[in-house]
């Protein structure tokens, strides 16, 4: 279906954004389009632009042809994704964790903010993966998201890129952040990772060991240290996406401090049954 004939879903579905802030005000304002322009869109009169697709696709970390979703599977896709909480609704000690994440999301504050995230890929060895998560607060809980890309040739000389999106939530248990995410687009994965808060604000540096299942066809089990790199306070942005990437482990786009973190003892990655 032509993305013309389904107007109708995008209208429901860009109302159903509107509706997470305050104001359509607000919306326009942290989304930067024009409000005018918008409600045209709202009253089904103008179809968006590619750019103007994008550029809402992009604040809520998604791609433009999601926008154009049935309505009930759009909901179920920013809902149960972007807020997390759907999806463990089958687990109630997960959600025990949740309540944890509201009662100390204050004191995680000063952590959040645009991260750059380093470490050894579990799927292509010996390479570093760089990837962008965003830390913030929502309904009183600190989230995330981290988006990883991965380059691939195409067969024709040229590069096509795969992206994969997870979201997530952070616990300060005594002084480790611990956090958890889940893979937004597969919705097959789990990721855990443990860091050393530091003391001085904002902090620059976070390093701590990451945990999951390599995506990979023997699916092996992985452990892997894990570096972050504060890049602001504000959500990542296309320039920091293009960033993200699979490196040489001596690239030299990776800070010193995160090159000797990563090398530590050259035990950077460890697999299920190895040893």
């Amino acid at each position: 279906m032509s993305r013309t004939n389904n107007l109708g879903a995008l209208v429901q579905n860009l109302q159903l954004l509107a509706e997470s802030f305050d104001s359509i005000s607000e919306f326009c304002a942290r989304v930067e389009v024009n409000r005018q322009q918008f409600n045209k869109y709202l009253a089904a009169r103008h179809l968006p632009s590619q750019r103007v697709l994008a550029k809402i696709a992009r604040h809520f970390h998604m791609e433009a042809d999601d926008l154009f979703r049935a309505p009930a599977d759009f909901k179920s896709f920013y809902e149960g994704v972007d807020r997390n909480v759907p999806d463990l609704q089958g687990f109630p000690k997960l959600l025990n964790l949740l309540d944890s994440a509201a009662a100390n999301s204050g004191e995680l504050a000063r952590y959040h903010g645009n991260y750059f995230r380093y470490h050894c890929s579990s799927i292509m060895k010996g390479k570093v993966l760089r990837s962008v998560t965003y830390i913030y607060e929502r309904d009183g809980r600190t989230l995330y998201r981290t988006v990883e890309r991965f380059p691939m040739s195409n067969g024709a000389g040229g590069t096509s890129w795969f992206s994969f999106m997870y979201h997530g939530f952070c616990v300060l248990l005594g002084d480790r952040i611990f956090m958890m995410d889940f893979e937004g687009k597969q919705r097959n994965e789990l990721t855990f990772t443990v860091l050393t808060p530091q003391h001085r604000t904002p902090a620059r540096f976070l390093y701590g060991l990451v945990t999951g299942v390599a995506s990979t066809s023997y699916r092996q089990p992985f452990s892997a240290r894990i570096a972050f790199m504060r890049e602001g306070g504000q959500p990542f942005r296309r320039k920091h996406l293009r960033a993200a990437t699979i490196l040489e482990a001596d690239d030299a786009s990776i800070p010193a401090e995160i090159r000797t973190y990563l090398r530590g003892n050259e035990g950077s990655l460890m697999f299920g049954g190895e040893g």
